[in-house]
């Protein structure tokens, strides 16, 4: 029932009354806020840009079924009203593509700001007597909840059956409070760090990141942001939709714990020497365009349509 609550977005519900006072040249909605930037939009004769970090009913499809039908025919509804649409990750782009023409769609890859995630700076020392993975993330998202889960149930039970866990240590940082019933705090097998101020330096501290989600929206960010700090990463097959075939070279991708065992053995016996590129990731980020440059187009675009 708090997943279905949650998802209905009751704070949404505004009078229309409220919305009537504001001026807008461009209005930027996500799906569930569809309805007010329309109205917003319709009102001002602005145009309408929505963004989509999600296929939303895809994300819901396991965890609420009842809604996932519904949720999907007003999602492909809502595309075709729009007058543009920006995604964060070329797998929806490429789904959108199948709705829509192919001018409304804009791709944005993740901006990360390569001053903080560097693989240069201060390292949290996590201690240099056993291989320190590393999960970080906002512990209260579904998603990450299920990464920590498979952690906990499945990875971490697995490393003990192999007599590893005397040589690992499993380290969890981020914001958000996680459900009481994992007791990641109580867990002796688990570091819990809970929120940091300086996430890069956690990361320069550790050797491996698990990025064990299965979502494929938002993920990419926290890809890049570990490699960008020289760290490789071990990932499901779901999470590494879209990433560049030449970023993937540092990406190691597997499917359930025996796949991540077997990435954490060649980093706990030493095969694995290959250094990131981070320039060559830094240089990928700057290439993209912005959300300031897709706004100014479609301004633009609204502009040469009025004046006809």
């Amino acid at each position: 029932m708090h997943n279905l609550v949650q998802l209905t977005r009751p704070d949404l519900l505004v009078k229309s009354d409220t919305l009537n006072d504001i001026t807008a040249y461009i209005v930027l909605c996500d799906t569930f806020t569809y309805h007010v930037g329309k109205y917003i939009s319709k009102k001002n004769n602005a145009p309408l840009i929505l963004i989509k970090h999600n296929i939303e009913w895809k994300y819901v499809q396991n965890q609420i079924p009842i809604v996932h039908t519904f949720l999907k025919h007003y999602e492909h509804y809502i595309l075709q009203k729009a007058d543009a649409i920006i995604t964060i990750s070329m797998n929806e782009y490429r789904y959108f593509m199948k709705y829509v023409p192919e001018e409304k769609l804009y791709y944005i890859p993740p901006i990360i700001d390569a001053t903080f995630f560097c693989p240069d700076g201060i390292s949290h020392d996590f201690g240099n007597d056993r291989l320190n993975l590393l999960f970080f993330g906002s512990l209260d998202r579904v998603m990450n909840i299920n990464a920590l889960k498979f952690i906990k149930n499945s990875l971490i039970p697995l490393l003990e059956k192999r007599n590893l866990l005397d040589k690992i240590r499993v380290n969890i940082f981020g914001h958000g409070t996680p459900p009481e019933y994992l007791k990641l705090k109580e867990d002796k097998n688990i570091n819990f760090l809970g929120s940091v101020d300086d996430p890069a330096r956690y990361i320069r501290g550790a050797d491996l990141v698990l990025v064990p989600v299965t979502n494929q929206g938002g993920v990419k960010i926290r890809i890049l942001e570990a490699l960008m700090c020289g760290k490789p990463v071990v990932v499901m097959p779901e999470a590494s939709i879209g990433i560049p075939n030449k970023i993937k070279e540092y990406v190691f991708i597997e499917k359930d714990a025996e796949g991540f065992l077997k990435v954490i053995k060649q980093f706990l016996e030493g095969s694995y020497v290959k250094k990131i590129d981070t320039d060559f990731i830094n240089s990928y980020l700057r290439e993209n365009i912005t959300v300031c440059n897709i706004v100014d187009e479609i301004i633009n675009k609204n502009k040469s349509k009025n004046d006809k």
